[in-house]
C-alpha cells in the first residue's frame, strides 16, 4: 500500500477515536427537560386556559430539570392576535388599552438546586394582570385576546428547549374581559341544522364598543400534537378586522349590527357548518373597535 494512503488511513482512525473519547467523556448534548410539579397534572398555565373576565392572575407552576445544571429559564408571554407576526393594532379609540405583555428570566444563581427548578402557584410568582405587572399602570386596560406563551430552558453546556420539539413548553392563554365582545352558545343541534346564541356589546361597561368583526370556523383537533392548534377545515368571515392575519383574509361580508349579532341567524341551515362540526372545535373569534378578541372554542362531540 502507497504510504500516502496509509497516512490517509491513520488520519481517519485518528479522527473517529477522538469522537469516540468525547462520547465517552460524557459531552452533554441533551437538553433540560420541562415537566409539570409533582403534585400536579399539568403545567400552568395549561394548554389553551381562558380566563374569566375579572381574573387578576393566571397560576404559573412548572418544573426544569437537567442532570448538567441550568443556566437560565425564560418565561414569556406576547399577543398572538394576528397567527405569529406579531403585528400592530391599527386603530383604538380608547388610548388607555394596552397589550399584555410579561417576561421573566430565572438566572443560575438564583437557583438553589442546579439540576432542578420547581415554581409553585403559591410563591406570589403568578402571571398578573394588573399592576403588580410592572408593565400595566393602574388604569391600564389591558387587550383582551389570545396570547402566546411558552417557557424556554437552557443548561450551562448551552443545551436549549425548542419549539420545533415541543422541548420548549408553549400554548396560547385566552384573556377575556367584560369590555370585550361578550360570546354566549346555548345549544348546537347538529341533525337539525340550528345554533342558538349571541355576540353583544356589553353597553353597561364604558370601555366597551362597537363589534367590527366576526370570524367563524370549524378546527380539527390536532391529534398528533394536542397541544397545538388544529386545522382550519371551513371558515366564515364578516366585518373588518384590526389585526391583519396570516392564516385568514381580514374582510368578509357586512356584520348585520355592531352592538348585537344572532348566532342562529347567521349559521342556521348552513349545510357545510353542520355535516363537518362532529368531533371536531367550533371556534367564534369577535373584535370590536378598540382591538379586543374574545374567542370561545366549543367541543362537538
Amino acid at each position: 500500500m502507497k504510504p500516502h494512503k496509509l497516512l490517509w488511513m491513520f488520519g481517519f482512525l485518528f479522527m473517529i477515536s477522538c469522537l469516540g473519547d468525547d462520547d465517552e467523556g460524557g459531552t452533554d448534548l441533551s437538553i433540560p427537560k420541562i415537566r409539570a410539579n409533582d403534585n400536579l397534572s399539568v403545567i400552568q398555565p395549561g394548554h389553551f386556559i381562558t380566563t374569566a373576565n375579572t381574573d387578576t392572575e393566571i397560576p404559573l407552576a412548572f418544573t426544569v430539570e437537567d442532570d448538567s445544571g441550568i443556566q437560565e429559564i425564560k418565561v414569556e408571554s406576547h399577543n398572538g392576535f394576528d397567527g405569529h407576526t406579531h403585528g400592530k393594532l391599527l386603530r383604538t379609540k380608547n388610548s388607555k388599552f394596552k397589550l399584555f405583555s410579561f417576561y421573566e428570566l430565572i438566572k443560575s444563581e438564583e437557583i438553589q438546586n442546579a439540576k432542578q427548578f420547581t415554581r409553585t402557584s403559591d410563591e406570589g410568582k403568578n402571571i398578573y394582570l394588573d399592576d403588580r405587572n410592572s408593565e400595566i399602570n393602574t388604569d391600564d386596560l389591558i387587550i383582551a385576546g389570545p396570547y402566546h406563551f411558552s417557557i424556554q430552558a437552557t443548561d450551562v453546556d448551552g443545551n436549549q428547549t425548542r419549539y420545533q420539539d415541543n422541548s420548549t413548553y408553549h400554548t396560547t392563554i385566552y384573556i377575556n374581559r367584560s369590555y370585550a365582545p361578550q360570546i354566549n352558545v346555548s345549544d348546537v343541534d347538529i341533525s337539525g341544522r340550528k345554533i342558538s346564541g349571541s355576540i353583544v356589546r356589553n353597553q353597561s361597561h364604558s370601555a366597551s364598543s362597537d363589534i367590527t368583526f366576526l370570524w367563524i370556523y370549524i378546527e380539527e383537533p390536532n391529534m398528533d400534537n394536542p397541544s397545538q392548534e388544529g386545522n382550519i377545515l371551513k371558515e366564515w368571515i364578516w366585518g373588518s378586522s384590526n389585526w391583519p392575519h396570516q392564516f385568514r383574509p381580514n374582510e368578509g361580508q357586512a356584520l348585520p349590527d355592531l352592538q348585537q349579532l344572532d348566532l342562529g341567524s347567521l349559521l342556521n341551515d348552513n349545510t357545510e357548518l353542520f355535516s363537518n362540526l362532529q368531533g371536531n372545535l367550533l371556534v367564534i373569534w369577535a373584535e370590536d373597535t378598540n382591538g379586543n378578541i374574545t374567542v370561545n372554542k366549543l367541543p362537538i362531540n
